[in-house]
């Protein structure tokens, strides 16, 4: 009777055992613990950082004017922007585009490639950061798309090929282009600030280009007086009066 008793409870005990080591297993493998089994597949380690790269624009938001910088674009694009050449004043535009009063156009030629669906859909306005340390940009009732030295290629760009875009901006005599502003999304005082930055250098800046003089006209006539005649030798020499008779 007391036999039975014994193996009953040792019974119970194995079992229990049992019941506690597969709780732990489960737990281990919960917190991420290892288990050995011949079953168990070994999984080759990813490259560090390739399973978590972030998203985003990786690339230069700043540089020199000439420099392509990079920047995300509004549908998760990348866009690769270079800001090219600086038209100060620009030349050859239409007569009746006329910049805000107050102000002379300074025109800029701009390329930008994007690698997706929103390519050709971006913004082309620029703002000027003059050396005033004054902001200015483009403005709704003012604008300059078209000028001598830059061809614009439009809006209708393939994803992957080079759109190039012509703008202006109205800055006021006296102060140069110090730092030019970009962003896709635009920066017309819509609220959204630039993202892209380029520092002009003196050197790099196209000089003003200066008004011609009149060139004199070959044609016409020489002012310069003649030089007054000579007194006639051919004249006669007067006669000296007859002495009176004596």
């Amino acid at each position: 009777m007391t036999r039975t008793s014994t193996t009953a409870t040792e019974r119970c005990r194995t079992v229990l055992a049992l019941g506690v080591l597969g709780a732990a297993t489960a737990l281990v493998a919960a917190c991420g613990g290892t288990t050995s089994s011949a079953n168990t597949i070994s999984l080759p380690a990813l490259p560090g950082g390739l399973g978590s790269t972030p998203s985003g624009a990786t690339g230069p938001t700043s540089g020199n004017l000439g420099d392509t910088l990079v920047m995300e674009d509004t549908g998760d694009d990348i866009a690769h922007v270079t800001l090219v050449k600086i038209f100060d004043p620009p030349t050859g535009f239409d007569p009746n585009d006329t910049p805000p009063d107050g102000t002379r156009w300074v025109g800029f030629e701009g390329t930008i490639v994007i690698n997706g669906s929103r390519s050709g859909q971006d913004s082309t306005d620029v703002e000027v950061i003059g050396s005033d340390g004054q902001t200015y940009g483009a403005d709704t009732s003012y604008s300059l798309t078209t000028f001598d030295g830059c061809t614009s290629t439009g809006i209708d760009v393939p994803s992957g090929q080079t759109q190039t875009f012509c703008t202006g901006v109205g800055v006021p005599p006296g102060v140069t282009v110090a730092k030019i502003g970009y962003s896709t999304e635009g920066v017309n005082g819509n609220g959204i600030p630039a993202k892209l930055f380029w520092t002009v250098n003196e050197s790099s800046a196209s000089a003003p280009t200066a008004t011609p003089s009149p060139t004199a006209d070959d044609s016409t006539p020489d002012a310069t007086p003649s030089p007054s005649a000579s007194p006639d030798d051919s004249g006669t020499t007067p006669t000296p009066s007859a002495s009176p008779a004596s």
